[in-house]
């Protein structure tokens, strides 16, 4: 491609690779499904400037492109260009507190964990992601649901200024007082407006906070299957023999205090989420549900983060209905710092399986919900068997604070009015191994989807908004944001990207 040759040239050989694709690439990216993906050639750019060629040099040749920052999307050419170019902002790693402590610098290269440990060092936290290898910028230009979001907003809502290459290959700084519509637009626009090369945050002081993960077992999956007419014929299988055993210990748990029901989770769920406005102490909490393959069990966890003060012993009030239906299997919850909540939650996000996210908006009804949970039995069924397969729901409360946004300095284009809650996030996110089972994954999931999406509508508990972050290649994020933000979303593209570079060029993500 003559481009690659003319980016090797303007660039560097230590900065563009073409027919040599460094080794380290491939395993930069969580999920397999982008890890087969191939470019035709890889920038790494050491600077805006350098992003600036880049850019001009894709809009001369009209070549498509993708941009990785730290490669979580899960879907082929999210953010790597098959027979493309693929940007890879690794280097572009800037961390930087500002003289007065108030507003951190973050490269778009730079990954959550990394972060956090930097400015806990400073006495400092930014709202950021809730994993350790998530990258910096697709998290905050998709809005970002942050274990602080109670607290301060969308991670989005969190950005002073960003400084962005544009299509016509300038370098600006963008903020509230500056461009104030690309300013709103960037506020969870995805990658459709320019390469961002540095995020200036919003700098907090944050003590230690409590929270961890509490597993629960639950008594009544049996009850459920046979009530949908699933049942599990007799063999002399070890697997058999290991389930059966699991099943025992479920039993011993429950006598000892020490499992609850699906039922009841589901109902402290709801209670939780109404009862969010009465409780300023916590932060964050959310209820996954997930089929372990050996045991043959799914089991519930509730990760939580509150405050520490008041002292951990007082029970705050959102989190009262949970620990009324009884003691965790498994808890870690403790005082500790933020570094250490994001660490809490990396085993359940490891690089180099298979994965599909998608995601529905809803009104939690426990009634309702209790049909969806029983969706969620009937395919695990028709997948379950699968080599490393995990398939989990997340059902995550999107409080008042962060649905409104700050409201500050403009607000998002997410389109959330005073109306619209109590809603949560439901992400369907199922684990696997192996490329020849995915159009099985695939079919069970778009099925689950559909029964969900029908029951919703019927019941009027569907909402129409979809997190970026979560969303599959499928769904049409921004008609999410309501005709009247994504039409006020497109003037601003054409505003500042008259070719259309980021729009035509770059196929792999969502666009406005």
């Amino acid at each position: 491609m003559l481009q690659c040759t003319e980016l090797v040239n303007i660039l560097g050989s230590e900065k563009a690779y073409y027919n040599s694709i460094p080794d380290d690439f491939k395993d930069s990216f969580h999920c397999n499904r982008q890890r087969e993906v191939a470019p035709a050639c890889l920038v790494r750019p050491l600077t805006p400037k350098d992003v600036s060629a880049v850019v001009t040099t894709i809009s001369r040749h009209n070549c498509h492109f993708a941009i990785k920052s730290g490669g979580h999307a899960m879907f082929e050419g999210a953010s790597n260009a098959d027979g493309g170019i693929t940007i890879d902002l690794k280097h572009l790693d800037a961390l930087e507190l500002s003289e007065d402590g108030q507003t951190a610098r973050v490269g778009p290269g730079q990954r959550w964990g990394r972060v956090y440990e930097f400015f806990e060092e400073k006495g400092k936290v930014v709202v950021g992601g809730r994993v350790s290898n998530v990258g910096v910028g697709g998290f905050l230009l998709g809005g970002g649901i942050s274990f602080l979001g109670r607290k301060y907003g969308w991670a989005s809502d969190n950005v002073r200024n960003y400084e962005i290459v544009l299509a016509n290959g300038s370098i600006s700084n963008v903020n509230y007082e500056s461009h104030p519509d690309l300013y709103w637009a960037l506020r969870g626009g995805a990658g459709n407006f320019g390469i961002v090369t540095a995020f200036d945050l919003e700098a907090y002081e944050l003590g230690p906070v409590w929270g961890g993960n509490n597993a629960h077992v639950l008594s009544d999956t049996p009850a459920r299957l046979t009530n949908l007419g699933i049942r599990r014929p007799f063999s002399f299988s070890l697997r058999y023999l290991t389930q059966s055993l699991c099943q025992l210990a479920t039993q011993v748990a429950t006598l000892l205090g020490r499992s609850t029901t699906s039922t009841a989770m589901i109902e402290a769920l709801e209670d939780m989420t109404l009862n969010e406005k009465g409780d300023e102490s916590y932060f964050q909490y959310f209820l996954a549900f997930s089929y372990f393959q050996t045991p043959g069990v799914v089991a519930a966890n509730v990760l939580h983060v509150h405050s520490a003060q008041p002292a951990p012993s007082t029970k705050p009030l959102a989190m009262l209905d949970l620990q009324a239906i009884g003691k965790p299997a498994y808890s870690t919850s403790s005082v500790r710092s933020m570094r250490s909540m994001v660490q809490e939650f990396d085993p359940y996000n490891v690089p180099g399986f298979r994965y599909l996210f998608h995601e529905i908006t809803l009104r939690f009804n426990s009634t309702v919900f209790q049909q969806i949970f029983d969706f969620f039995l009937e395919e695990i069924e028709t997948i379950k068997d699968l080599p490393g397969m995990f398939p989990t729901i997340v059902m995550q409360p999107i409080s008042e604070i962060v649905r409104v946004g700050n409201n500050k300095n403009g607000g998002n284009p997410f389109g959330f009015s005073g109306d619209d809650g109590p809603i949560c996030v439901l992400s369907i996110c199922p684990e696997w191994n192996r490329a020849e089972d995915d159009e099985a994954v695939k079919a069970s999931v778009a099925r689950f989807v559909e029964m969900t999406m029908v029951l919703l509508e019927k019941e009027g508990l569907l909402h129409r908004w979809v997190y970026p972050n979560y969303a599959s290649e499928v769904q049409d994020v921004f008609a999410g944001y309501g005709e009247e933000n994504r039409g006020k979303m497109k003037e601003i593209q054409r505003k500042y990207d008259l070719e259309g570079v980021f729009d035509r060029l770059q196929p792999g993500y969502f666009k406005v």
